[in-house]
């Protein structure tokens, strides 16, 4: 009995509809996230669908019933009105924090729920007007769109366009069979007016239009600005997971170079994904990506046990070296790892915890490159075997890990200018760094903003990138972040 209850709530929500959005979901979350965040994607924008298709057959009950469509579970007595109306009035607000605290975030989730609100509009007012295809056009673009945001990136215009014109058509396609009847009842949507032929032909015409603009341009040179092989990816890390991303063009012939990418304090890694845009650029340069998590403290802040300036400010035994290390030999056992292109970034308490890393595990990573982090004060702290390329990004504005060096809670830490500094004395560096040309790396800040000070080395290169304004948490974006892959890449272990 039960089973035919729940058969006929999804039966309710209009099931085929319902699970292609569903399933298109989950493709688009696999492209821009990865396996794990997609399934939750997935699971919210299910929510959604089910208030849309309970709030149709809600509607339509009267109309239904008219004209004894007993394949609606409504009319066939499998389920009551008022059942179905207690149902949808609990998972309204069910699907609306869902989306919100789910990996779509408020931005993504937001722009997902007007989708889900142009649903409900159509159904209760549109679908009597001529401007019936709108709140479809507007829906299936805020399902790409806000999965692009989720990850703060603007959608490319030709994702907006192909997700309008789809839905469109299937309005047109979708009311065919009930066009007669839908006259009879007075709903008068464009479909209607318009009349079978010419809403088939409408249709039609749609269909091949969106396919048209995916095989040609210009798609067919973007392509690659949707990251359509975020597929290939596994869990290492045991007790602790990490995501792994691979490379669409992964073979395990070819040794590949690895980068992990550290959050910040309070942060996590799905933070960190989107606030890095590193998982986007590695796919882009074709190296291994992952994400890892540090421990909760007692405050439930998410850490990285890296100096005594930043952060384990619960003095917490976890040797965060041993367990980054640990993930560079599992990911190196399961996939061919290039040993001489190991990386690691990170941002704020994980840019600290690079240079923690580097300083006791030197013979491990090729380069280590961060932003808005630093040292502790003490240089017994850190007096690494071997030479490591280090890139050092700051901002001259940074309000939370200050340029000139600073303390947390009476625990100094370096200025940026000294923590290269001193990297360039580890590394037997000339001590007279070059100035290089300014370049624009954060596109929110007007001009070239970005100024290089470069040590020459034996056999690395320790830079300074100084940001002329730039925040703690500065607005980095795919060009940001593949002028740091790309830094990387220049900088294998010699």
């Amino acid at each position: 009995m039960r089973l035919l209850k729940l058969r006929a709530y999804l039966k309710a929500a209009h099931f085929g509809p319902t699970m292609l959005i569903t399933a298109i979901s989950f493709v688009l979350g696999t492209q821009l996230w990865w396996e794990g965040p997609a399934y939750v994607i997935a699971f919210t924008v299910f929510l959604g669908q089910l208030i849309i298709g309970w709030s149709n057959d809600l509607y339509d009950y009267q109309d239904d019933l008219k004209h004894n469509r007993t394949n609606k579970p409504l009319v066939a007595g499998a389920i009551s009105a008022t059942q179905l109306r207690k149902t949808t009035f609990i998972f309204i607000p069910i699907a609306v924090i869902a989306n919100l605290i789910g990996p779509l975030g408020i931005k993504g989730g937001s722009v997902y729920l007007l989708g889900v609100g142009c649903g409900i509009a159509y159904n209760f007012y549109f679908k009597f007007s001529p401007l019936s295809p709108l709140p479809y056009a507007i829906a299936c673009a805020a399902l790409p769109g806000s999965i692009f945001y989720a990850v703060n990136r603007t959608p490319p215009l030709w994702v907006l366009a192909g997700g309008s014109m789809l839905g469109v058509a299937f309005h047109f396609l979708n009311v065919l069979k009930d066009i007669k009847q839908d006259k009879e009842s007075n709903i008068g949507g464009l479909p209607q007016r318009l009349g079978k032929r010419a809403s088939t032909v409408i249709a039609l015409v749609l269909v091949i239009a969106t396919g048209m603009l995916f095989l040609n341009s210009p798609v067919s040179r973007d392509l690659s600005s949707i990251e359509f092989n975020y597929n290939s990816s596994f869990i290492v890390g045991g007790e602790r997971p990490a995501n792994v991303n691979m490379p669409s063009d992964y073979s395990k012939k070819t040794p590949t170079a690895l980068l992990i990418d550290l959050h910040g304090y309070s942060g996590n890694s799905q933070s960190q994904l989107r606030f890095s845009q590193l998982a986007a650029a590695t796919q882009k340069r074709g190296v291994i990506y992952a994400a890892p998590d540090g421990l909760p403290d007692s405050q439930g802040n998410q850490f990285w046990n890296a100096s005594k300036a930043c952060c384990n400010f619960n003095n917490n035994p976890v040797d965060d070296v041993a367990y980054i290390q640990s993930l560079i030999d599992e990911i190196s056992s399961k996939v061919s790892v290039d040993p001489k292109r190991i990386y690691l970034f990170g941002h704020s308490n994980g840019h600290f915890m690079t240079y923690k890393f580097a300083c006791s595990r030197p013979e491990s990573v090729a380069a280590i490159a961060g932003l808005a982090g630093a040292m502790d004060s003490d240089a017994a702290t850190c007096a690494p075997s071997k030479e490591v390329n280090v890139l050092h990004i700051h901002g001259t504005s940074d309000a939370t890990i200050l340029f000139e060096g600073g303390s947390l809670f009476g625990n100094l830490y370096t200025s940026a200018a000294t923590s290269v500094k001193r990297w360039a004395q580890i590394d037997r560096c000339l001590m007279s760094p070059q100035v290089g040309e300014a370049f624009d790396l954060i596109s929110t800040l007007d001009g070239a903003e970005t100024i290089p000070t470069i040590y020459t080395c034996p056999r690395t290169t320790v830079e300074l990138w100084s940001i002329n304004g730039g925040a703690h948490s500065p607005d980095v974006d795919v060009s940001s972040a593949l002028k740091i892959v790309d830094w990387f890449l220049a900088h294998p272990k010699k």
